[in-house]
């Protein structure tokens, strides 16, 4: 793969990036703990620096990310044999005619290839950090609550020392896909097993890496879990004191967080069918979803009666709840066999 994506030099430069983002993020990490324990700000304006540049360094290995995804759309294409062509798209059509979703067919003269989305296998915990990141610049920047602010900092080194050490995207990018095309490219196939290859490849380019859902779904899920982070530090900080200001920025993280995790579930549902037919509703990424929706739902309906006695903590308390379902959710495409199973 080597000979036709620059794929060395990408990695080096992504994983040193990463590097530069750990060395700031402990910085951050270190004021963070140091005005977690004082009465008093510190280094608030270095804070803020550091902060900062920790966004615009996401922003730039995002843009890395951009640039990878198209050389590989511009270098990468599932090219057959001419005579396969004639051949393989009567087996398409046959396969189409009893089919609710169809593969399109083959296009000697435009072969198929991969527009893959930026937020696959780990490059999902990049976008998703790199999310958080832009909240908690935006959550500093509106409340100067220097122990908050802490506690945001701290959330954000644990997420980078998370990509460095155990999802790092770049280092090796992208290892399932090159995987699972690799031999495509590699091995000596005859034409007889390139066709029978590429009838395993084509339709997961087309139900999944080519998906138009690829492009909303997964990213509007990860902004909601950056922004049910947002509202966890918020409601943590609610159960040591009240504090009007630091409720209401988690409060209107919440709402901007449902309304995300709402339209992505919901986006998800016809390409659910389409990749999938109608059994999917038992998958278990599916059932702890609507677990974690019901549960961000009745924190959201508890915030109403916030005035009352006792429902102020207990709000507090279900938006830590709501926080622990998202991790739940998550892990469940590792740990539990389904359709949103990772590495599957």
């Amino acid at each position: 793969m080597e000979i036709l994506l620059p794929i060395a030099s990408y990695s080096r430069a992504g994983h040193g990036l990463l590097l530069v983002l750990l060395v700031f993020a402990g910085l951050l990490g270190l004021a963070g703990a140091l005005n977690l324990c004082r009465p008093a700000p510190l280094l608030a304006r270095t804070s803020t620096f550091l902060l900062a540049v920790l966004v615009l360094l996401f922003a730039a290995g995002f843009l890395g990310i951009c640039w990878f995804h198209y050389q590989i759309f511009q270098r990468i294409a599932l090219e057959l044999p001419p005579p396969f062509a004639e051949m393989l798209n009567q087996q398409l059509t046959a396969m189409n005619q009893g089919a609710a979703y169809g593969l399109p067919l083959y296009r000697a003269d435009a072969p198929p290839r991969y527009m893959l989305p930026l937020w696959l296998e780990n490059e999902k915990y990049y976008f998703w950090f790199m999310c958080y990141a832009g909240m908690a610049l935006a959550g500093h920047l509106r409340l100067a609550h220097h122990r908050f602010r802490a506690a945001l900092h701290l959330l954000l080194t644990a997420q980078v020392g998370i990509l460095f050490f155990y999802a790092d995207p770049f280092q090796p990018p992208l290892p399932g896909f090159f995987g699972e095309i690799g031999p495509w490219f590699t091995a000596n196939l005859s034409d007889g097993e390139r066709f029978g290859f590429f009838m395993r490849l084509y339709p997961r380019m087309v139900f999944y890496y080519n998906a138009h859902y690829m492009w909303f779904h997964p990213p509007l899920l990860f902004l909601s879990y950056a922004c049910i982070t947002m509202t966890f530090a918020a409601s943590v900080f609610m159960l040591a004191r009240r504090d009007l200001d630091i409720e209401v920025l988690g409060y209107d993280f919440a709402k901007l967080g449902f309304f995300l995790l709402t339209l992505g579930m919901l986006l998800g549902y016809p390409w659910a069918l389409k990749a999938w037919g109608p059994n999917w509703w038992w998958d278990p990424k599916i059932c702890s979803s609507i677990m974690m929706w019901a549960i961000y739902s009745t924190y959201l309906h508890t915030r109403l009666y916030a005035n009352k006695p006792a429902m102020w903590y207990f709000t507090s308390v279900l938006g830590v709840v709501c926080f622990l379902a998202m991790l739940f959710t998550f892990a469940s495409s590792f740990f539990f066999p389904g359709e949103h199973t990772f590495g599957g």
